[in-house]
C-alpha cells in the first residue's frame, strides 16, 4: 500500500504514511519540523509563505479592491488562498527567517533569489504581485505564480512569474486548480482546460469547478496522464472564433494520441473566460455546454481545401481509432465535394506524432507492460469497486456485486493477490464517501458495455474498408460487405440505445 501511495502520487514513505493515516482515522503524533526530511522542511516553508501572502492582500486595500473589480468574491479569494507579495526586495525573506528557515532552505523553495553582487545578499522572488498557490494533486503547496501588481512589480518580470523547477514544483506535472477539480472532473466525467489561474480561479466561481491550467509551460503528457486519472474528455477554451487560435495545437495532437475525446469552447466575445465571467457568468457556463468537438470545430473555420489539409487532417491522422478516422473522412469528402478515396491519399502522407513518447521510452528501458486500453482500465475499476466492497452491508450495492461475480469470479480469481491488493486500493483512492457507489457501480457497467461496443465496431469497420474496394468486382464481395455493413449499424443502434438509457 505505501509504495503504491508513492508512486502514484509521487512522494516519500513519510508522506505516503500522512495520506494513508488520513484515510483510516489514524492520528500520527506530529514531529518536530527539524526532524522531518527537505521535501517536508520545504512543504512547511511554503505553507507558512501562503500565510503570509494572505495576511498581506488583507491589509492591502488597493489590490482587494482591483480583486472586486475583476470581479471576484472574497470567498473565492479564500477557497483558492490567493494572497500579495508586497513591494520591497526582503519583506518575505524576513518573515521566513523569522520562522526559523535558512536562506538556503528558501531558495531551494525558490521562494528568494540570490544577487549577482555577493555583498547584496538574497532578496526576494515575489515583489508587488498578486499570489496563486499553486497544489500539487494531493493539495500540498508546491509552488507559486505572480501576476504583476503596481509599477513595482513591473522591475521583477513580466505580468506572470512563476516558481522556478525545485524538488517541490514540475511544472510539466502539475495542473493549477487540479487539487480543486478533481471531485468534480471525476463527476461530470469531462475536465476544462484554461490559460491562466484568473482563467480558473472564475470559473470555479461561476460554476465549473472542473477547470485547470498549466503554469508558463504547454501541455504535457505527464499532465495528460493526470487527468486520464479520472476522465479521457478534455475541453479546451478557446478565446477567439478564428483559425490560428494560438498554440494549442501541440496539446490537442497529444491528446488525440493518447485517445482523449476532445472538444472546444470558445469564450463569449473572444474574451479570456475570466473576462467572460465577469461579464456574465452564465455565459461561459454556456460556452463550456456548447463546446464542439474539435475537428468539427475547425472543419466550421475551413472552407478552403489547402486549409483542411493544413489545419484538420493532421488532428485525424493521430486518432488511434480507425472508425473514427472513417468518420471524419466521410464528412471532409461531403463537405469539398471529392471522394473519399483522395481524402484517405492524403491522410496516409502525413505522419502522426507518436502516442506518449516519453511514457514509450520509459517502458523500454524498465521493461513495463504495454500501456492498459481504455476498456482494460475500466474493466480494472469495475472489478476494484466490486472487490473492495463485496462483504458490504449495503444490501442494494451488494446485489450488483453478486451479480457481478456471477459472471466474472473466474477473471477475479485468475488475478494474483498483490494486483487485487492495488485495483481494491485505487478502488477506495478513486471513490468518495458521499456517492452513491451503487450507481458509480451501474455507470461503470454501462461504459464497459459502450467500449466493447466500440472495439468489435472497429474491427468491423477496417473489414468494411477492406472490402469497400473490392465490391464493385464481385457479388459475393458485395454481400459480404453489406452483412457486415448491416452488423455495424445493429452495433451503433445498440451503442446509442445505451447511451440514452
Amino acid at each position: 500500500m505505501f509504495s503504491f501511495v508513492m508512486e502514484i502520487e509521487g512522494v516519500d514513505f513519510l508522506e505516503s504514511l500522512k495520506i494513508l493515516a488520513d484515510k483510516a482515522g489514524v492520528v500520527i503524533e506530529k514531529i518536530d519540523k527539524k526532524q522531518q526530511n527537505e521535501r517536508l522542511r520545504l512543504l512547511g516553508l511554503l505553507d507558512d509563505a501562503v500565510i503570509f501572502y494572505e495576511t498581506e492582500l488583507r491589509k492591502n486595500t488597493d489590490v482587494v479592491a482591483y480583486l472586486k473589480k475583476r470581479g471576484m468574491k472574497g470567498e473565492t479569494a479564500k477557497y483558492f488562498n490567493i494572497g500579495f507579495a508586497p513591494a520591497g526586495w526582503r519583506n518575505l525573506h524576513d518573515y521566513l527567517k523569522g520562522k526559523g528557515y535558512s536562506e538556503l532552505e528558501m531558495e531551494k523553495a525558490g521562494m528568494i533569489v540570490k544577487s549577482i553582487k555577493a555583498q547584496a545578499g538574497y532578496y526576494d522572488r515575489f515583489r508587488s504581485r498578486i499570489m496563486f498557490p499553486i497544489f500539487n494533486a494531493s493539495g500540498e503547496v508546491v509552488g507559486f505564480s505572480g501576476r504583476i501588481f503596481g509599477e513595482e512589480g513591473a522591475d521583477s518580470g513580466g505580468k506572470y512569474i512563476n516558481s522556478p523547477q525545485t524538488i517541490l514544483y514540475d511544472k510539466s506535472k502539475v495542473l493549477y486548480g487540479f487539487n480543486k477539480a478533481k471531485e468534480e472532473i471525476r463527476k461530470k466525467d469531462v475536465c476544462v482546460a484554461v490559460e491562466g489561474q484568473m482563467d480558473v480561479v472564475m470559473s470555479h466561481q461561476a460554476g465549473v469547478a472542473n477547470a485547470v491550467a498549466v503554469s508558463g509551460t504547454a501541455l504535457t503528457a505527464d499532465h495528460l496522464k493526470l487527468i486520464k486519472r479520472l476522465t479521457d474528455k478534455i475541453i479546451m477554451a478557446f478565446d477567439k472564433d478564428e483559425a490560428g487560435v494560438r498554440a494549442s495545437g501541440k496539446g490537442i495532437d497529444m491528446a488525440l494520441a493518447d485517445g482523449f475525446d476532445v472538444k472546444i469552447a470558445v469564450s463569449p466575445s473572444g474574451k479570456d473566460p475570466a473576462d467572460a465571467v465577469l461579464d456574465d457568468p452564465e455565459s461561459w457556463v454556456k460556452a463550456v455546454g456548447e463546446s464542439k468537438n474539435v475537428i468539427e470545430f475547425y472543419m466550421g473555420l475551413f472552407d478552403d481545401r489547402k486549409d483542411v489539409e493544413r489545419k484538420i487532417l493532421p488532428y485525424i491522422a493521430v486518432l488511434p481509432s480507425e472508425m473514427d478516422k472513417a468518420v471524419w473522412v466521410k464528412k471532409i469528402g461531403d463537405k469539398l465535394k471529392i471522394r473519399e478515396d483522395s481524402v484517405w491519399d492524403e491522410l496516409k502522407k502525413i505522419k502522426p506524432m507518436s502516442k506518449n513518447t516519453n511514457a514509450g521510452k520509459d517502458e523500454k528501458i524498465n521493461g513495463a507492460k504495454p500501456k492498459e486500453t481504455r476498456l482494460e482500465f475500466i474493466q480494472n475499476r469495475l472489478l476494484g469497486l466490486a472487490l473492495w466492497k463485496k462483504d458490504t452491508e449495503d444490501s442494494d450495492l451488494k446485489a450488483v456485486i453478486d451479480e457481478f461475480f456471477k459472471t466474472k469470479k473466474e477473471e477475479a480469481d485468475a488475478r494474483s493477490e498483490e494486483e487485487k491488493n492495488r485495483l481494491m486500493f485505487e478502488a477506495e483512492l478513486f471513490f468518495s464517501d458521499g456517492v452513491s457507489l451503487k450507481g458509480e457501480f451501474l455507470k461503470i457497467k454501462k461504459e464497459i458495455e459502450k467500449e466493447e461496443i466500440k472495439v468489435e465496431q472497429e474491427i468491423i469497420s477496417l473489414k468494411i474498408k477492406e472490402l469497400e474496394m473490392k465490391k464493385n468486382d464481385n457479388e459475393d464481395i458485395r454481400r459480404e460487405f453489406e452483412k457486415y455493413l448491416e452488423h455495424f449499424n445493429i452495433l451503433n443502434k445498440k451503442l446509442n440505445d445505451i447511451s440514452f438509457l
